[in-house]
C-alpha cells in the first residue's frame, strides 16, 4: 500500500473499511512490525557480535573488500542504583584520597525528574479549594511544558472460560 497518497481529494482509502476491517487491518500491521522488529535486532546482535567477537565500546569497523565497509557502535547502558545507594557511595569515594572528594563531586550529576503523582495531588487538592496548592500550581505551570504524546491502541481479547 502506498502510504504517501492516503490522503488524495478522493478522500482516505481508509474510509471504505469497517471499523472492524481498520481495527483487523491495525492488529495485523502491529503484529507484523512486532515481529519484523525483534527478528531484526536478533540478527543484528548476531552480525556484531560474530564480526567483532572482542567490540570495543564505541565505533568498530570491519574490512568487507572493494570499498565496503561494516560499521558497529557498541553501546552500553549505565544506570544508577537508588539515590541512596549512590548517595553512600560517593561519601565513601570523598574519604578516598586527595581527589575523592573532587572525583566524587563530578561522577554523578542530579538532575530532575518530575513526580506525576505529585502534581495530581497538588491538582486535587486545588480543585478542592486549597489556596496554596492553586499557587503551586501556578508556579509549575512557569517550568512544566506538556504535550501529547503517541497513543497507543490495543484490541484486548476475551478470556477464555475453563
Amino acid at each position: 500500500m502506498n502510504l504517501n497518497n492516503t490522503f488524495s481529494d478522493a478522500g482516505n482509502p481508509w474510509d471504505k473499511l469497517s471499523q472492524d476491517e481498520l481495527l483487523i487491518k491495525h492488529q495485523d500491521f502491529k503484529r507484523a512490525l512486532d515481529q519484523a522488529k525483534e527478528a531484526e535486532i536478533e540478527l543484528r546482535k548476531y552480525i556484531v557480535k560474530r564480526a567483532f567477537p572482542d567490540a570495543k565500546e564505541g565505533t568498530n569497523t570491519l574490512d568487507l573488500g572493494k570499498g565496503y565497509t561494516l560499521k558497529a557502535v557498541q553501546k552500553f547502558n549505565y544506570k544508577l542504583e537508588n539515590n541512596e545507594k549512590v548517595e553512600v557511595g560517593l561519601d565513601r569515594i570523598t574519604k578516598i584520597g586527595n581527589q575523592g572528594k573532587f572525583i566524587a563531586d563530578r561522577l554523578v550529576s542530579w538532575t530532575p525528574n518530575f513526580l506525576l503523582t505529585e502534581y495530581r495531588a497538588l491538582q486535587e487538592q486545588a480543585e478542592s479549594g486549597l489556596e496554596d496548592a492553586k499557587a503551586i500550581l501556578k508556579e509549575v505551570n512557569t517550568f512544566l511544558i506538556i504535550t501529547n504524546a503517541a497513543p497507543t491502541l490495543e484490541i484486548k481479547e476475551p478470556k477464555i472460560k475453563k
